[in-house]
Parts: structure tokens; sequence; C-alpha cells
């Protein structure tokens, strides 16, 4: 991982971070940053994001609390999609230059959530999951809610045989993603991690949360996470997710919503797919505006999906044309097409 700033100050917060990470953190002049490989992780403070051209690498701003408003603005000028303000983000950065240890290796991880429940965050994730696996992506689709009936019964997957969460709460260490890819039930070209039918709750240890995750995301191109509603109890999931997208309605209480969730979201590049009916006056670009966040798309109000998620048949619906625009525009999105193998990492700066 690569550090540009001449702040020390800076130096020192990202250095404790890199090591609870259990990785080398090289320093970089900002006069030397035109030699970036590309695909390189690069940390960029306050004092270098807006003096260096725009890299090829996976580009992080970070900074402190007094400077967060600047931060996001050199971010987009950097073309970053992420922003470290520390030390309350220093949790997520370790948890993400740990990851990026396995470099190109590793796959996309995307979490679908909802402003409140019954909004359809279970369903969009499985047409996503569904939709990467038709354009050759290898994909999982992962159920975080054990409590909420199951995303198998929608898919039609009860008997699917494979590993479930309660035959992982007890992993210890690293998960090798060739055998947590075998083992899982597949169907429609994608993997489902589940619940089962396990007869009652089970805790998962946020550990084993974070090993199973890791793994998988070494397994597969792609791996859409059905977080379900926005809640602090969240954060085990989020810490592994590269992005988010959020499913909001387009009254005022959705907007209000949909704008408190992506402050709690962040460091997490957040996207909103605008859940119809729309109000008198409102359309989907102006409720992501108000929202202040990106537009991903909108999906309206669709008929006969509770009769479908009854008879297992909750994947037939994509063929809808309002869904198969949405697809069109966000699956691309979510899982855009592998890149070319790059040259690893620097260890050494110079």
């Amino acid at each position: 991982m690569l550090l540009v700033t001449a702040s020390a100050r800076l130096r020192d917060e990202v250095a404790r971070v890199a090591a609870a990470a259990g990785v080398d953190v090289s320093l970089l002049e900002v006069h030397d940053a035109g030699h970036i490989p590309e695909g390189s992780v690069v940390v960029l403070g306050s004092d270098a994001a807006a003096r260096l051209p725009r890299l090829a690498a996976d580009v992080i701003v970070a900074g402190f609390p007094d400077e967060s408003t600047l931060l996001w603005e050199q971010a987009a000028a950097a073309s970053a999609h992420r922003v470290a303000v520390l030390p309350e983000a220093a949790g997520w950065l370790a948890e993400y230059l740990s990851r990026s240890r396995h470099g190109d290796a590793r796959g996309t991880v995307v979490a679908v959530l909802g402003t409140n429940g019954g909004l359809g965050c279970s369903t969009l994730a499985g047409w996503l999951a569904a939709d990467a696996a038709a354009r050759g992506r290898t994909t999982l689709l992962v159920d975080t809610d054990q409590l909420g009936g199951g995303l198998e019964a929608g898919l039609g997957w009860e008997q699917a045989e494979g590993l479930r969460w309660p035959d992982l709460a007890g992993v210890r260490g690293s998960v090798n993603p060739g055998q947590l890819r075998a083992s899982l039930p597949a169907a429609h070209g994608f993997s489902l991690l589940g619940w089962g039918r396990s007869g009652g709750a089970v805790d998962i240890p946020r550990q084993a949360v974070t090993e199973v995750m890791t793994g998988a995301a070494a397994g597969f191109d792609l791996v859409i996470v059905d977080a379900g509603r926005v809640r602090a109890e969240a954060g085990s999931w989020l810490a592994v997710a590269d992005r988010a997208v959020l499913l909001m309605p387009a009254g005022a209480r959705g907007i209000a919503a949909a704008a408190a969730a992506a402050g709690f979201l962040r460091p997490v590049p957040t996207s909103a797919v605008v859940r119809g009916p729309l109000p008198a006056g409102m359309d989907e670009d102006l409720a992501a505006e108000q929202a202040g966040v990106e537009l991903a798309g909108y999906l309206p109000r669709l008929r006969g999906m509770a009769a479908a998620e009854d008879r297992g048949r909750l994947l037939e619906k994509a063929a809808h044309r309002s869904v198969r625009r949405l697809l069109r525009r966000l699956g691309p999105a979510v899982s855009p097409a592998v890149p070319p193998a790059v040259s690893p990492a620097v260890t050494r700066a110079g």
C-alpha cells in the first residue's frame, strides 16, 4: 500500500491502521506519483490529493474530521471512490487494506439495502445475481436475515444441497475460496449462502462472518449481499462491501431516510434505486438528488410479487420490461467487465 502525504500526523495514523491489517506501507513523494503502477492501493492525504493527476489505481483519500468536507471534494477531483475520515474509519480502512492483499484474485462485494423493510431488497439482490451470472460472472448471493423467511423460499431452493450459515458458525481462520464455492447450493448460474431450516436463531460470530465473506470474495467474481434494512447491526456485513445499492421510496420520509442511510453507509460508495410509485411532482432523478445520492435506476411497483415469492418464482419477474431496463443500467455498474491482469502491487517506493 502506497501513502502519499507530507503530514506526519496522517503518516502515523495510517501506519497504525496498516499494522493492524498486516499490510506494509510505502511512503511516496508527490512528484513520484506518476510512477504508481496500475492496480496499486494508494492512500492520499488532503495535502496531496489536489496536486495529483488521476491515477489508474485504487485510490482512498484520507484525513481527519476537521477537513471532512474537503476530503470528499478532493476525492471527486481525484476520481477516488473512497474516503476515510480517521480515526472513525480506522476499522473500515484496516479491513479494506487486509482484503486488498488478495489483489486481482478478489471479486467485488455489493450490499443491497433498503431504507425500510418491505421494499424488495431480497428480490433486487436475486435479480442482480441472476443478471451477473447470465453475463458470465461467477456470482454468490448472500442472505443476511435468518429470521426473514429465507431467500431460498422465494427462489425455490429449499431442497438444494449445500452449506448454509449455521454450518459455518464455527469457522476459525481463513476459508478456502475453492472449497467454499464448491460446497454452496447453486442454480440459475449462481450460488447462494442462506440459512436453511435451522429451527431457531443461530449466532454467527463477527469474525466468522468476516472470514467467510473474505473467502467468498476470493472465490467469486461478484458477491451480492442481501443486507436488508439499513441498521446498526449491519456493520459486520458492510465491513467487507465495496459498494452499496440503496433501495428507497420517493416520498418525503423515504428521501429523508435515504439521506440518513447514505451518511451511515459512508465510506462505502452508495447509489440509490428509487422505488415506485412516485408522488405527484416527483421523479426518480429529483428523489435521488434530494437524498444526496447517485441515482442507480428506478423500480416501479410490480403486480404479482407476493404470489411469485410464495411459489419460489421471484426470478421470473425479472422478465418484466421495467426490471430489464433497470438491470441494463445497474447490472454492469455493480459487476463490470473483468479487467486485464495488472502488475503486482509495489512493496517498496522508489
